[in-house]
């Protein structure tokens, strides 16, 4: 895993943002899962970059165009990067906030909702 620092990840969500999503996912093997909780229509496994980037466009999909992310804190060390999110999206003409924490090791992520039931109405 390559060590990125605060500003680089900043970068990186910005470019998702403006749904650039392709040069992202260069920063993940091509091997890579990650694992998304949930009962939702985008809870389950995602294997390898094409996974990571079907994760990504069903969750902006869902949303009308509308999900956006922004970085509250990064922490790294000894092969572990945790991102800590506030995600803003619309449902059905509602706007909704919640907390989110990305962990990535090696080749493996996981997505944690800090409001999982949030979450859950969002990508019904």
């Amino acid at each position: 895993m390559v060590y990125l620092d605060e500003k680089v990840i900043q970068q990186l969500i910005e470019a998702f943002n403006r749904r650039e999503l392709e040069p992202v996912t260069k920063l993940f093997t091509d091997d890579v899962v990650l694992h998304y909780p949930g009962r939702n229509r985008i809870a389950g496994d995602y294997q390898g970059k094409l996974g990571v980037l079907d994760f990504w466009h069903n969750q902006i999909e869902l949303t009308g165009g509308s999900f956006q992310g922004k970085v509250v804190s990064v922490c790294q060390g000894e092969g572990n990067l945790v991102l800590i999110m506030d995600i803003i999206a619309v449902h059905d003409s509602q706007e909704y906030t919640w907390r989110r924490i990305n962990h990535n090791r090696l080749a493996k992520g996981w997505i944690y909702e800090g409001d999982q039931y949030t979450a859950d109405i969002v990508f019904a």
